[in-house]
């Protein structure tokens, strides 16, 4: 009997820390007064937000990595290794309230083009980091101000589990499946225009789980112009900081009061 509720115990125990708490991706859609909510979140881990500012022509920025060391971000068209340079400057106005990104931008301009997982992909950017991290975010203009109502196809739904209609700003995170963490139904979905009328937004995603080396993202919205850039944000926070999922703490009593009864048992033996 001893042994075996020693064996039980080890089980418990082994499938505990097997499957320890893990954090989910968390992603901000912001108006860009509310970007310090994203930084709040990673200050108030002990982290600090690295930031440059984007710059017409230039493809290759600098940061902070997680050592402490200079790393640097080179921005691309997916598929493409060719780095690519802010098209323009930040644009001033779209709803004519004067309203300006921070830094140059990037023009995405949704279109689609043959061979596509999700349409639209190919005029997105992609972001690679020369030392991984697990924080990022930046600003996007343009966003929701028209169409919304068109449909996507009926197998990047079934594929994505997204809905059929909105224009989408799309994510992905090390060339894995792509998800959709912000979707307009109509303009005031933009949180800038929500706010203060302006289609400007920060899109700003942190992965406590682990790091990342690259990020793509993309939107849907054909027929919008959309851009993104202003100032670019880095972080590194600690490993399950934030939006933890504690999967097994009934396992985890379970575990332990298995271990705590197989040594009682030994000792009254």
């Amino acid at each position: 009997m001893k042994k075996t509720l020693l064996s039980i115990a080890l089980v418990a125990s082994n499938l505990f820390t097997a499957s320890v708490a893990t954090a989910a991706p968390v992603i901000y859609n912001l108006s860009l007064p509310n970007i310090s909510t994203f930084d709040n979140v990673i200050t108030g881990t002990g982290a600090t937000v690295s930031t440059t500012q984007v710059v017409t022509g230039q493809s290759i920025y600098n940061y902070i990595d997680k050592n402490g060391n200079p790393a640097t971000v080179t921005v691309t068209r997916p598929g493409s290794n060719t780095p690519t340079g802010a098209d323009q400057s930040g644009y001033t106005s779209w709803s004519g309230t004067g309203k300006s990104l921070s830094g140059a931008v990037w023009t995405i301009d949704p279109y689609s083009t043959s061979g596509e997982a999700i349409p639209g992909f190919n005029s997105g950017l992609t972001f690679t980091f020369s030392s991984p991290v697990n924080a990022f975010g930046f600003e996007i203009g343009d966003w929701a101000t028209c169409c919304t109502s068109g449909d996507r196809p009926a197998n990047v739904q079934a594929t994505y589990g997204v809905p059929a209609a909105g224009s989408g700003l799309w994510i992905a995170f090390d060339g894995g499946a792509a998800t959709l963490p912000a979707n307009a139904l109509s303009d005031t979905d933009n949180p800038g225009f929500a706010e203060t009328g302006d289609y400007t937004n920060f899109i700003g995603a942190i992965d406590s789980s682990g790091f990342f080396s690259s990020v793509t993202f993309f939107g849907d919205g054909f027929g919008e112009v959309l851009v993104a850039g202003g100032t670019l944000r880095f972080a590194s926070v600690p490993k399950d900081s934030v939006g933890t999922v504690s999967e097994p703490a009934t396992l985890a009593l379970i575990g332990l009061s298995l271990v705590g009864l197989a040594v009682t048992r030994r000792k009254a033996a």
